[in-house]
């Protein structure tokens, strides 16, 4: 997902064919911190639970938080990078958020009809992100062929 998240969020190139080059150094730095905390608070309470201890508030607060504020940073310097798009590779960006986001949306309106009519089982989280990411590079690749 965090190398979905970079490969959508580059600068604009013209003699590149997906129209990206490299992105922001502080940009690659907030994801890498993000994943990096994301990755060490969930081996730090799988350990503690491992080894029969249940984490106390202050461990749970700090695998929570550090990946939480690396994740707002990010998110932060994101809308930056993007605020210097040019307008083609800006449309790009946004058609290819908003399929995703109403995609997620309209299969979490469906998802419970499906459940009922026995198609599908309980909501896992992974099966969100999965379905986020996907229509993510689904929107974008999209956009990107339609204004090339």
């Amino acid at each position: 997902m965090y190398c979905l998240l970079y490969s959508m969020t580059m600068n604009h190139d013209t003699s590149s064919t997906f129209s990206c080059k490299r992105g922001t150094l502080a940009q690659t730095l907030w994801l890498l911190a993000t994943a990096l905390t994301t990755a060490g608070g969930l081996l730090l309470l799988a350990l503690l639970k491992f080894r029969g201890y249940h984490p106390g508030l202050p461990w749970r607060i700090l695998a929570v938080a550090l990946p939480l504020g690396c994740g707002v940073a990010y998110i932060f310097r994101l809308i930056r990078d993007m605020a210097r798009l040019d307008e083609l590779q800006l449309r790009i960006h946004l058609e290819a958020a908003a399929t995703a986001s109403l995609g997620v949306f309209m299969a979490s309106i469906l998802y419970p009809i499906f459940q009922f009519a026995g198609f599908a089982g309980p909501l896992q989280p992974f099966y969100v992100t999965f379905l986020l990411a996907g229509l993510l590079l689904f929107g974008y690749f999209n956009a990107n062929r339609r204004y090339r």
